[in-house]
């Protein structure tokens, strides 16, 4: 089978990166993070409603209304698939501000009666924190990725939420430590994508020559790998992610929900565009081409249904027609009768039937 395209497969670019490329170093400082930025959302937006089959039940997921970061999507579709949230059966709308109110009731409900009383006070004040970042989610959040492993992200007030809720976040962009010069780099007080980025612009017009060196690395590296996402990553994040396990990958600038199937990675297909498709729900994610192919709920490889043959009827009628006039040329001559008038005497013959006898056109098939 071959690959079916997806939508949007030229958002490969990150913004970020763009912006340090274009920007001048200000006070040895940038202003760069390793996402879009978050751009305004109307609190009365729609998320419209796909009912799939996932782990052989009926369940909701929403799906993306606007090209843009949205971590909110991929939180609250990872509570539907577990079953920590539900919908009213066969809703096909959902507002923005009730899906932020489900996921804050829910948080609300999580059992901490167990928890040390200094565990106890930390938990409070982590969920006072995720409440207040929770409107933030339907734009954008603050993430700082690291090079060194797939799980590795700078702690910020807005990654407490994935934490409460019991959502591992991953990266694929890791450096193969077989790209030597490279990783020392990283290494060097470059850990993170803004350390990097920063790096970078720092060194760029450094009179040092293997200051500036360093700096091509990096532009390099950042250049080829503009999708956030390398093969070692890859090999990384099936190592790290369990079977059957659901998670939020971040990668492209973007959230999604990737699930491990039977050692291979799937992301949910939640572009709206595929409303209307049921039967596609995930895509591979086996490359960082993008090379990937349409799966269901339950893994298996997307086929397109095949559509009714528009001839088909009209070659079963010629076939028909066809074997009419085989058998009707295999059938002894009927006798038909006629009268040849001459001035003296009429006189009564046989003939054969012939297909154009008027009688006979009752009978035929009009194509």
């Amino acid at each position: 089978m071959s690959n079916t395209q997806l939508p949007f497969r030229n958002r490969l670019r990150s913004n970020s990166y763009d912006q340090a490329m274009s920007s001048e170093p200000s006070e040895g400082k940038t202003q760069n993070s390793a996402l879009s930025q978050p751009k305004e959302q109307n609190s009365d937006e729609i998320y419209l409603v796909k009912w799939i089959e996932f782990n052989r039940e009926r369940l909701p997921i929403l799906l993306q209304n606007v090209n843009g970061p949205c971590p909110i999507l991929a939180i609250v579709n990872i509570l539907l698939l577990r079953k920590r949230i539900f919908l009213r059966p066969n809703a096909t709308t959902i507002r923005t501000e009730q899906v932020i109110a489900s996921i804050a009731e829910y948080i609300l409900q999580i059992d901490s009666t167990k928890l040390l009383n200094e565990q106890q006070a930390n938990y409070e004040q982590n969920i006072e924190d995720a409440l207040a970042v929770l409107p933030k989610l339907t734009t954008g959040i603050d993430i700082n990725l690291k090079f060194n492993g797939v799980d590795q992200f700078e702690y910020t007030r807005e990654c407490i939420i994935f934490d409460l809720l019991g959502i591992q976040l991953y990266h694929g962009w890791i450096i193969d430590p077989q790209d030597q010069q490279l990783q020392a780099v990283v290494d060097s007080n470059a850990s993170s994508y803004n350390q990097l980025v920063e790096k970078m612009i720092r060194q760029k017009q450094s009179d040092n020559g293997n200051l500036s060196r360093e700096s091509l690395v990096i532009e390099q590296f950042l250049e080829e790998n503009r999708s956030q996402l390398t093969h070692y990553g890859i090999l990384k994040l099936n190592e790290a992610i369990r079977d059957n396990q659901l998670a939020v990958l971040f990668r492209n600038n973007h959230f999604n929900v990737v699930w491990k199937n039977q050692h291979q990675l799937l992301l949910l297909v939640s572009d709206q565009g595929y409303l209307n498709h049921p039967s596609i729900v995930f895509e591979t994610l086996t490359d960082i081409d993008n090379n990937s192919t349409f799966t269901d709920g339950y893994g298996q490889v997307w086929q397109r249904p095949v559509t009714a043959n528009t001839t088909r009827d009209r070659d079963l009628a010629v076939a028909i027609y066809n074997e009419e006039r085989r058998q009707y040329y295999q059938e002894p001559p009927r006798q038909g009768y006629y009268y040849e008038r001459s001035s003296r005497k009429s006189k009564k013959k046989h003939r054969n039937r012939s297909l154009d006898d008027d009688h006979y056109h009752d009978d035929c098939i009009l194509l």
